[in-house]
């Protein structure tokens, strides 16, 4: 993909993701937790197509794409699940095979919203041990167990991955099936993650989305993808609270003056750019690194838990100190400041926080060390 393209997706992007926060106020807390009329139009932008090969009808832009488009939307606070439901799901289908191409169209084309069901029910990040289990009864395979923290929980259908033997398959489910029940769990920002049940779940042989074989490797793939596309999405959430901040430095008056001449308050602002700055240049790495046909599985891996590890750290970060140099204002909900807090919030504990990918990160590397000394 050439920088020019690049440049006019995320200018398309901006475009279309301006902040509303009267919108994202209007959706907190209802059923879905996001607007279905937003989603199919950003399917008919073809944004769910753009991690999907074009040897599966998709356009075939990578990471990066998809990562640019999830930024813009972190800057607007935009409610809706792109990341889980428009890249995730997706780029899980598209590698499935033939036997999937159905479910990927509904899918690119806004009409199914899926969701990838994997962890259990104390959530962690070993894709190697979901929370289902399936086993084979004649030419079925029966699902059992729960997942839970499944974004979101207004999901149409599942792509659930379960135990089977001695690897992981992955398996489509929809929401009305026979065994299959849902709790949503509501988030800080007004969306809501699913716990959701298997009981004796009845799965058809057209819905092995992948096989015990192949199943362990793409729910891999498809986590790290997600863990760096939210981790863009923080990025934007960061940049989008920033402004605000440095716009109510600059309004703001004490003593006659902008509260943002004080030197004090200065170099908090600047503290805070450059933890932004840094961020950023840690998830481009790591877009790049899992956008690279050089790089395996663990060094996409690496890349995921670097990126989430510092992103959640620092909108956090971001987020306590911009509340504090707005004072009172800061901790209000009609201030569109706290939209953002409450995103970061959500996005910075979603498929692992800092501490969780640290590790991570930190036993990999050891890993390697063993393996090379």
């Amino acid at each position: 993909m050439t920088d020019e393209t690049l440049t006019m997706l995320a200018d398309a992007a901006a475009s279309f993701a301006k902040p509303d926060t009267a919108r994202v106020r209007a959706v907190r807390g209802s059923a879905d937790g996001f607007d279905r009329a937003v989603w199919k139009q950003m399917a008919d932008l073809g944004w769910y197509a753009i991690v999907v090969p074009e040897s599966a009808d998709g356009l075939g832009l990578g990471l990066t794409a998809g990562a640019t488009i999830a930024s813009k939307l972190g800057y607007a606070a935009f409610p809706e699940p792109f990341v889980s439901a428009g890249l995730m799901a997706p780029w899980c289908l598209a590698r499935a095979g033939a036997r999937a191409a159905p479910l990927l169209a509904a899918v690119t084309g806004g009409d199914v919203v899926a969701a990838l069901a994997w962890q259990d029910e104390r959530g962690g990040l070993d894709t190697d041990r979901p929370g289902a289990v399936a086993t084979v009864s004649g030419a079925d395979t029966v699902l059992r167990g729960a997942c839970r923290f499944v974004v979101p929980a207004s999901a149409d259908a599942f792509v659930v991955a379960a135990t089977a033997g001695n690897g992981v398959g992955l398996y489509w489910v929809t929401r009305t099936q026979a065994g299959v029940s849902v709790t949503a769990e509501p988030c800080a920002d007004g969306t809501a993650s699913a716990w959701l049940v298997l009981d004796d779940v009845k799965v058809a042989p057209e819905h092995c989305v992948a096989t015990p074989a192949d199943g362990a490797a793409l729910l891999r793939s498809t986590v790290d993808l997600g863990t760096i596309a939210s981790s863009a999405e923080l990025v934007g959430g960061m940049d989008r609270a920033l402004e605000l901040t440095l716009d109510y430095l600059r309004t703001r008056k004490q003593f006659g003056k902008p509260i943002g001449s004080f030197q004090a308050l200065q170099h908090r602002a600047v503290d805070l750019w450059i933890h932004r700055q840094v961020t950023r240049a840690v998830v481009d790495a790591a877009i790049r690194t899992f956008d690279s046909p050089a790089s395996d599985a663990r060094a996409r891996t690496l890349a995921a838990s670097s990126a989430k590890a510092r992103a959640a750290q620092s909108a956090l970060l971001l987020s306590n100190q911009t509340i504090q140099l707005h004072g009172a204002i800061g901790t209000t909900d009609e201030y569109d400041l706290g939209l953002y807090v409450n995103r970061a919030l959500t996005l910075s504990a979603w498929m692992g926080n800092a501490s969780e990918h640290r590790r991570r990160f930190g036993a990999l590397s050891a890993t390697s060390a063993k393996a090379t000394a």
